[in-house]
C-alpha cells in the first residue's frame, strides 16, 4: 500500500462521525447520539503522510481490519455499517 495523506484521513473520519481533540497530536474520538466512545486514532501534529505500519496501526485501533479501514477511509464503508461492525465485535455498546 502506498502513503496516505493526513488530510484526507482526518477529513474521511470528521465525516464518519469522529470528532478531533488536538493536544501535540490530533486525536480522533468517535462519537454516537452525543456520546463518546472508547474508540479512537490519532496522527502527530506536522504530520503530512501516515505510511503503511501506521494505516495499519489506525486500523486496528479502530478495530478494523486493513481493508476495513481503507474502506473507512475510502468511504465505501458507512457510518451505520461501521458502528454495526463494532457492536458485533463488542468494541461499544450503546
Amino acid at each position: 500500500m502506498s502513503p496516505r495523506q493526513t488530510r484526507l484521513i482526518r477529513v474521511s473520519l470528521l465525516k464518519k462521525g469522529f470528532v478531533e481533540v488536538n493536544n501535540h497530536h490530533h486525536f480522533f474520538w468517535l462519537e454516537i447520539n452525543g456520546k463518546r466512545t472508547t474508540v479512537h486514532t490519532y496522527f502527530s501534529n506536522g504530520e503530512q503522510e501516515c505510511g503503511d505500519w501506521h494505516q495499519g496501526q489506525m486500523a486496528k485501533q479502530l478495530k478494523l481490519c486493513r481493508k476495513e479501514f481503507d474502506d473507512l477511509i475510502n468511504c465505501p464503508l458507512k457510518r451505520e455499517t461501521y458502528i454495526g461492525l463494532l457492536k458485533e465485535r463488542q468494541a461499544i455498546r450503546l
